[in-house]
């Protein structure tokens, strides 16, 4: 039996390491592995350290952030709402940027 998820935001697969902090100030690691323009979803975290609801701010590197709040979060991932939505440009350039390279990804399973 097959589920059918009905979604508000198309999500697009990326791959970007990034931190996250929560109001601790701790930086936990992460690889963002989803994106879409309200939200992503982290894998390789630690989820046990972060509860829903909880604010918390992406660090992407190169002095970009976003802040969020984690939705949920199990099992090594995390998903994160974005604080405000991202802006058609501001999400095809982030979306650009945490795509791996054409030549990088093909040395995968080939």
């Amino acid at each position: 039996m097959s589920v059918l998820t009905i979604r508000s935001h198309k999500r697009f697969a990326v791959r970007r390491a990034i931190s996250l902090h929560g109001e601790d100030s701790k930086r936990r690691g992460g690889l963002m592995i989803e994106l879409s323009c309200e939200g992503c979803r982290i894998s390789n975290a630690e989820s046990g350290a972060f509860t829903t609801d909880q604010p918390v701010t992406i660090d992407l590197g190169d002095e970009e952030q976003l802040d969020g709040r984690i939705r949920w979060a199990h099992d090594g991932f995390v998903g994160i709402k974005f604080a405000r939505a991202l802006r058609p440009a501001e999400f095809g350039e982030l979306l650009a940027a945490s795509r791996a390279p054409a030549s990088e990804a093909r040395r995968y399973g080939t």
